[in-house]
């Protein structure tokens, strides 16, 4: 009889063992299962250079649909789209850095963001002139009413110097009364160096090539004042002027520009 009883107290304490779960991984302490973590994405996610997939994809045609992005669609976040995101930025008020966290989301997909407004017809117009091939001369073009339009803030451009033909690439970084440009890279960079002998005031006319249109310029090779783009081979920024801009401190049209823009137009 006490053998049976054992057996079965021995049975009891076995089963209620098999009724407690353990402690795991996965488990919360409080054995509460439907509190672990998701793998869900939130709005906390920030997009920047290098992201690829659907988000990407959605970004860009939001920015194309607004007039900030003019190039295909691709789902990949490369420059072209931070540059596109910076300018809207810049034109809505927010913090200019290239990436899209939840403040630059809230406001891209809101009905109050402000569009941009992009002139294709203006470089369709000037399409004739930019058929000459490499060695043509550029075409003139008023600075303030069409040119800061053709090469707006953000955008890159390839820059041919008239008297040696060399190229190199220059991204407007800013400027208001001429465009405020910096080498996109160390060799664009060595190239200016090259051509101008170094690091110098002098101006020199110049070719500025973007969307197919040659357009007439000056530029120096002076470095100076703020810098945006990061190991491109030079600290600082260089001014290139177009017809009838002007200086920034001084609000007028500076004379050595103006005639290197003119020998770069043949006149």
């Amino acid at each position: 009889m006490k053998k049976a009883v054992s057996i079965l107290v021995l049975m009891l304490f076995v089963c209620f063992l098999l009724g407690v779960p353990a402690r795991g991984e996965g488990t919360p302490a409080d054995g509460n299962m439907d509190e672990g973590p998701t793998s869900e994405a939130t709005d906390d996610e920030v997009l920047k250079v290098k992201c690829t997939g659907q988000k990407v994809v959605d970004l860009q045609m939001r920015l194309r649909d607004l007039g900030y992005f003019n190039y295909k669609i691709t789902g990949y976040y490369g420059t072209a789209t931070a540059d596109a995101v910076r300018l809207f930025q810049e034109q809505n008020g927010l913090a200019v850095d290239g990436t899209v966290g939840p403040e630059t989301r809230r406001v891209l997909y809101s009905p109050s963001a402000k569009r941009y407004t992009a002139y294709p017809s203006q470089v369709a117009s000037y399409l004739p002139a930019s058929r000459g091939g490499r060695n043509s001369l550029g075409v003139l073009v008023e600075w303030f009413s069409k040119g800061q339009y053709l090469f707006p803030r953000g955008a890159v451009a390839k820059v041919i110097d008239l008297y040696t033909g060399r190229s190199f690439y220059m991204k407007r970084t800013g400027g208001t009364n001429h465009a405020d440009s910096e080498p996109v890279t160390a060799k664009d960079a060595q190239i200016i160096r090259e051509i101008w002998g170094g690091w110098s005031w002098d101006r020199r006319p110049v070719i500025v090539e973007i969307g197919g249109v040659r357009v007439a310029a000056s530029m120096h090779g002076m470095p100076h004042a703020y810098d945006t783009i990061p190991n491109n081979g030079m600290q600082g920024h260089v001014c290139i002027h177009f017809y009838k801009s002007k200086t920034h401190i001084h609000n007028r049209q500076d004379p050595d520009h103006q005639a290197a823009v003119m020998r770069a137009a043949g006149r």
